[in-house]
């Protein structure tokens, strides 16, 4: 099945990629491989374990779910973990701005039958086969589809295996990140937050969406802040995540966790969860394109968000999320915008899509001496680093932060709140409530404004002092935020 493409941006891409199957025995047989290959091959076990765990998820993807017949294309491998991302081809399109009358060319001419519809217009069609033909047969469907010109978007849906960030080693004993006494590090590595306090700690108007693998919103300190939540992922009424699935709880509590000594650094906004990864029990998470997309619709358009903080990335671009997301910055808060708020990503690599999209704040991660964390800096983390290049806007801490864990054992910590949160995810959500509490202040401003005042009061690391490609414009610094919104 050589030669399978699709259109992504306007432009044809080639998927390359092989049966889980043909790696497994390209590994036993020890053919040389590349280290791309050699890495996917390695995972192969955990790959099949990670979709026999989440089957009844993926029923509407497959008619019949094959190990063996599993595509795989990693998409980044990193010496030390491995496996970093890679993309699966399901048996189903995603579909966009589709007349019934090409509905019906699809089922005539490919036997494609409707599976879901979604928001704005997305549409969600599988392959009449099982197996590498249904495969065949979607990306085949998918490409004809987009060439007649009679739809928005058209390309197969993909699920995306990201390998989930590992926490510190070690935590401190106060939230440097928000007030950094300089032990560890330097005094006032920080993004200044009480300083910002004495300005707002935010309104209950503004709304901050939190994309990720769940939010445990019965948590004590997030509860009172929870306004709307839904689960794309197993379709449960809450957003709550399943086993050790901790990561977005901390990156909510990053946010607006109501602790006084564990405090989010936009305590008095609202939250919204929405669930749309969910952990394998094996270190990988697994997204699915359309799910994804339409998450990223309902924040915006249902749940009314202002900001939108996503603590993920990986994998090539497709117009499915590139345009949910352009709608939500265009269309959000009544036409002035959501802001939209992206991790760069932990392999020390260039950015990671969706943070290359334009329009995005593109976050990277500082730590206590207030450098880029790369995987030689003072920190001692020596197994990542934040990415980098020039759709890279600002850099926030990522190292030891303390915010809020799932309760029970199976978090980060035994406790509430944990102190080994880390990586681009932790500095994102720093972004993201800055954000929150400019518009709290000022909620005319547009999300191009909003961004604006972001990266121009960033506090400036590169020698230059200007903007480069590895700190972007520097690390945040929220007071100066809110004064520069203040005065506009």
């Amino acid at each position: 099945m050589a030669g399978l493409q699709f259109y992504s941006g306007g432009r044809l891409h080639t998927f390359r990629g092989s049966t889980l199957g043909a790696l497994e025995r390209r590994r036993a047989s020890s053919t040389r491989m590349g280290p791309m290959a050699a890495a996917a091959a390695a995972s192969v076990p955990a790959i099949v374990d990670s979709f026999n765990a989440q089957s009844k998820r993926m029923e509407s993807r497959f008619q019949s779910l094959h190990e063996s017949e599993l595509r795989l294309m990693p998409t980044r491998t990193e010496a030390d973990t491995g496996l970093v991302t890679a993309m699966v081809p399901t048996e189903t399109v995603i579909l966009e701005e589709v007349a019934r009358t090409e509905l019906a060319w699809l089922k005539s001419e490919f036997g494609m039958e409707v599976v879901a519809e979604g928001r704005e217009g997305k549409v969600l069609l599988r392959a009449p086969e099982s197996g590498e033909a249904a495969i065949e047969t979607a990306f085949e469907a998918a490409r004809a589809c987009f060439e007649r010109g009679n739809v928005a978007a058209a390309h197969p849906n993909f699920l995306r295996l990201m390998r989930r960030p590992q926490a510190s080693s070690a935590g401190t004993e106060t939230p440097w990140h928000l007030d950094n006494p300089g032990n560890p590090g330097v005094f006032g590595a920080d993004v200044h937050a009480l300083a910002a306090w004495t300005i707002t700690k935010g309104d209950s108007s503004i709304r901050v969406a939190i994309l990720d693998e769940g939010v445990d919103t019965e948590h004590s300190r997030l509860k009172p802040a929870v306004v709307a939540e839904k689960d794309f992922v197993d379709g449960n009424d809450h957003a709550r995540p399943d086993g050790d699935d901790a990561h977005g709880t901390a990156c909510a509590g990053i946010v607006c966790s109501r602790d006084s000594k564990v405090s989010g650094l936009a305590p008095n906004v609202s939250l919204v969860a929405a669930r749309i990864a969910k952990g394998d029990g094996n270190g990988f998470w697994i997204f699915d394109d359309f799910e994804t997309a339409d998450a990223i619709d309902w924040c915006w358009e249902d749940a009314g968000a202002d900001v939108l903080s996503n603590s993920w990335g990986g994998g090539p671009e497709v117009d499915a999320i590139t345009r949910a997301f352009e709608r939500a910055r265009t269309q959000g808060r009544d036409g002035k915008g959501a802001v939209v708020v992206v991790a760069a990503g932990n392999s020390e690599s260039p950015v990671f899509y969706p943070g290359t999209l334009s329009g995005v704040l593109t976050v990277g991660a500082s730590n206590q001496w207030d450098e880029r964390k790369t995987k030689t800096s003072q920190d001692g983390e020596g197994w990542w680093g934040s990415n980098h290049g020039s759709s890279l806007d600002l850099v926030a801490p990522g190292v030891r932060i303390a915010t809020t864990d799932i309760r029970g054992s199976h978090g980060y910590s035994s406790t509430m709140f944990t102190d080994t949160f880390n990586g681009t995810s932790s500095a994102t959500p720093m972004v993201a409530a800055c954000a929150a509490l400019i518009l709290s202040i000022r909620p005319d401003l547009t999300e191009g404004e909003v961004r604006d005042v972001i990266t121009s009061t960033a506090d400036p690391l590169a020698p230059s002092g200007k903007r480069n490609n590895f700190v972007g414009h520097g690390r945040l610094n929220c007071y100066a935020a809110l004064r520069a919104a203040r005065r506009r």
